[in-house]
């Protein structure tokens, strides 16, 4: 790099230094210039090719030359920077503007004719960095500075290492500072650890004499087992509890593992052995196992055993666990198994007996169910007949076991005598056919069935020995456990509970099949009667029509016409009732009469009898859906024809014409209401119906006490009579 201490005009003399003696004259002028000219493009080439930038200023410190490192570095173009006094530059670092002005001052003034400055700067982009600025004022002979050449250099990487360095350099010297101190520190606390430690040592001694105390009392045994890469395994503590366990001495049990294997139970070596062989590979921290083992006595426990695994950095595994005596609680739980598995078979057999009566599938479910839960090879239901003999009714046998269903059993297999033990209760629980505890015959007749051990319970309905509930055991002898026992008793009583449901089913059956024998011939005889009534209002209705023709017949012969209309009148009156008849005849029930149908036929005979045109007297019904029965349609029939003749009779003088209007309506307070009236001349003035000699009206009286109504009549624009009385169905 050269030397910028030489003045500016030292530096351009050099750069533009002729090579040859200088010439005279004009040609010695022209030569000049032409050398001049040629050091100046020198000088431009190397100033644009110089790795720093090159900036020129004017005497106002305006921009004259921008090179392109100048470009390079702060990103600005010549032409965007030439004639810009430095005060107004873009690049300025507002922080670092006085230390700027401080150099160019010192410059200015002939203080000094070069320094160099380091600053921050911005870049075109906005970005800040650290450049070198090398000035040089260029000044002339009376000491004016003519310009200012500044070469400038970015050092941002060399700011940031003396950054990092100077950072370091403090960090070192804190550290430094606090070297000693932390010395001393260290020293005291390496102190305090070894008193900790001398305490922890007396604290660790202490617990390990507590844990052996602990271990000895423990109800199980503690014991620390290490599994060492290679497949090793050892075990350098072991509680007394081992002993109590297994038999085996503590000693020999941490010498050999495998001494422990041997007292595991046959059925649970297996999987103690991969257990075992797996230790290496164990993933999981914690571990429960049980398994079976047999003592020295020869007594067989359950054993819980409980691991907890850590890893050591060498790859060794340590296994600390502890070995709990679960003999008594797997006693329990096998104890409440078989309660839950009973009162399971016995809520499905109450279920079953519950859900059908069918006596067959109840026995079939009960002996299949049996034969699965005690696991034996043969249960069947032992029917005791009356005449001593007996039979299987039910039975669920293993496959490979003689079938001995509905099988006759003679007497002697079973004889009358031992009836009465067993309606007390007695429970027959024979382990072996072979151990002498049974009559010889018996034993043939066991071995005919293939039988080596049984058990048989009672089943009593009603203090009567109904029959037996047996189990088999063919393949051996049996102890028969006290669970499967009472099982099969409870199953017992609710068999018995089943067969009496059953056994009542029946009898109800019988007596339903006799009812509806009953009452098929009670329905028969309704019929027989029912076709008697029809049959009776058929005759009863001809013979009135028969007394109405005789009237007739009688009338023919009479010419006063008093005594013809009082037999028209008796005339209709029995139509009316032999009309009652007819419809009872003609109805599907002899209980009730259609009355709007009556009331249509009866007052059309009326209409007809009396010869009166409906075109001169109109008749308009408003009867309600109202059946009758033979007590209250015959008064009735008798009161509308009586009330309705009276009308067609008297109330339309000289061939007069009206309305005559019939109403029978049903009453809220089960009460029925029959209004007849009509709109001709009304009834006679001062007329008394209660003290009346009329036969109609007293008639009418009569009938309507007969019905247990009351009478109204009413004489205003015609007459009017409202008939009141209960409805049939509330007598």
């Amino acid at each position: 790099m050269q030397n910028f201490s030489q003045q500016p005009e030292d530096r351009l003399t050099n750069w533009a230094a002729p090579t040859r003696p200088p010439l005279e004259g004009p040609e010695s002028l022209q030569s000049s210039e032409e050398e001049l000219r040629q050091a100046y493009d020198r000088l431009t080439f190397h100033v644009e090719n110089f790795p720093l930038g090159a900036i020129e200023w004017d005497c106002a410190m305006g921009v004259k030359r921008w090179s392109s490192q100048a470009e390079q570095i702060l990103g600005w173009k010549a032409a965007e920077v030439m004639g810009i006094p430095r005060q107004k530059w873009p690049c300025n670092y507002p922080e670092d503007e006085a230390l700027v002005a401080e150099a160019v001052s010192r410059l200015i003034e002939g203080e000094e004719s070069h320094n160099v400055i380091c600053h921050r700067n911005y870049t075109k982009t906005g970005e800040v960095i650290w450049c070198e600025w090398h000035n040089s004022a260029l000044l002339d002979e009376t000491g004016y500075p003519i310009s200012i050449l500044s070469l400038v250099q970015d050092i941002t990487e060399q700011k940031q290492a003396e950054l990092e360095r100077d950072q370091l350099i403090s960090k070192i010297d804190r550290q430094n500072q606090t070297l000693e101190a932390l010395v001393q520190e260290r020293t005291a606390e390496l102190a305090r650890t070894v008193e900790r430690l001398e305490i922890e040592i007396a604290r660790r001694e202490q617990r390990d004499r507590q844990f052996s105390a602990i271990a000895a009392n423990l109800p199980g045994v503690m014991y620390r087992a290490i599994v060492r890469t290679d497949g090793r395994i050892t075990v350098p503590f072991i509680s007394d509890g081992i002993e109590e366990l297994t038999g085996i001495d503590p000693m020999d049990a941490m010498g050999d593992l495998w001494g422990l294997f041997g007292r595991v139970h046959p059925d649970d070596r297996e999987g103690f052995r991969e257990r075992i062989a797996s230790l290496s590979g164990i993933q999981q921290p914690r571990e429960h196992q049980e398994f079976r083992i047999i003592s020295a006595s020869g007594e067989l426990k359950w054993v819980q055993d409980n691991t907890h695994y850590t890893w050591m950095e060498n790859g060794d595994v340590i296994a600390d666990g502890v070995m709990l005596n679960i003999s008594d609680r797997k006693q329990a739980e096998e104890a409440m198994r078989q309660q839950v598995e009973r009162e399971r078979l016995l809520g499905a057999i109450a279920q079953r007996i519950r859900q059908s009566l069918d006596l067959t599938t109840i026995l079939s479910t009960t002996v299949e169910e049996v034969q699965q839960v005690l696991g034996c090879d043969r249960v069947l239901v032992y029917r005791v007949w009356a005449d001593g003999t007996g039979s299987a009714i039910a039975e669920a046998v293993k496959p490979g076991w003689l079938k001995v269903l509905n099988r006759v059993f003679p007497e002697e297999v079973f004889p009358p005598e031992n009836y009465q033990r067993y309606i007390e209760g007695r429970i027959c629980a024979l382990v072996d056919r072979d151990s002498g505890q049974t009559l010889p015959c018996l034993v043939e007749f066991m071995k005919s069935i293939e039988v080596r051990a049984k058990l048989v319970v009672p089943i009593v309905e009603k203090d009567t020995l109904w029959g037996l509930l047996i189990a088999h055991q063919c393949s051996g002898p049996r102890q028969w456990q006290g669970w499967e026992i009472d099982l099969l008793a409870s199953l017992a009583t609710q068999l018995a509970i089943a067969i009496q449901q059953s056994e009542l089913y029946e009898r109800l059956q019988v007596e339903l099949s006799d009812r509806k024998k009953a009452q098929c011939q009670i329905k028969a005889s309704l019929e027989e009667k029912e076709l008697l009534l029809k049959e009776v209002h058929h005759r009863v209705k001809n013979n009135l029509q028969v007394i109405s023709s005789i009237f007739s017949l009688q009338s023919s012969y009479i010419e006063e016409p008093r005594i013809l209309s009082i037999l028209r009148d008796s005339q209709n009156r029995i139509a009316s009732m032999a009309l009652i008849h007819e419809k009872l005849y003609h109805s599907d029930t002899l209980a009730k009469i259609d009355f709007n149908d009556y009331i249509e036929s009866l007052t059309s005979n009326l209409f007809s009898c009396y010869n009166v045109s409906l075109q001169k007297v109109r008749l308009k019904l408003h009867i309600e859906n109202v059946s009758l029965n033979l007590d209250t349609a015959i008064p009735c029939g008798l009161l509308l024809n009586e009330l309705v003749s009276n009308s067609l009779k008297h109330a339309f003088p000289n061939d007069g014409s009206g309305t005559i209007f019939i109403e029978l309506t049903a009453q809220p307070n089960q009460q029925l209401n029959l209004i007849v009236r009509d709109t001709g001349r009304g009834l006679p003035e001062g007329l008394d119906f209660k003290k009346t000699n009329s036969l109609g009206l007293r008639l009418v009286r009569a009938l309507t006490r007969q019905l247990r109504g009351t009478l109204d009549i009413e004489n205003s624009h015609g007459a009017c009579f409202q008939i009141t009385f209960p409805s049939p169905q509330s007598l």
